[in-house]
């Protein structure tokens, strides 16, 4: 009986969905890569606006912004990789989806920006 049952639980791990993981740095960080260099300007009117390869990655990045945990993983990401670019603008990360033609609204994010706050 104790068998049966082991293999039960063995059987039932084995045939449960798996379920999906939440996005990784490693995945997202060559996405936002691209937009790095319009974070670095100063001012909106410097340039024509995020590069092609900047709007493909943000698109991607809404694509895979499924639930909550995924959106407060990528703005993990995003938050790491900006604490280590140096000095940017953290107003025009929110222009970025605007100007690519991205429904979604992304905060100014800083150093002491609260991911879990992300919806």
């Amino acid at each position: 009986m104790n068998r049966l049952l082991g293999f039960l639980a063995v059987l039932f791990l084995v045939m449960r969905p798996a379920t999906a993981a939440t996005p990784t740095c490693t995945k997202i960080d060559p996405k936002v890569l691209p937009c790095l260099s319009y974070l670095k300007l100063v001012t909106s009117d410097e340039g024509d606006g995020p590069s092609p390869a900047c709007c493909a990655g943000v698109k991607d990045l809404y694509n895979e912004a499924k639930s909550k945990p995924d959106r407060v993983a990528i703005c993990e990401c995003i938050k790491d990789a900006l604490s280590k670019v140096g000095p940017y603008n953290p107003e025009k990360i929110h222009e970025i989806p605007k100007k690519c033609g991205i429904p979604i609204d992304l905060p100014p994010m800083h150093a002491n920006f609260d991911c879990s706050k992300v919806a």
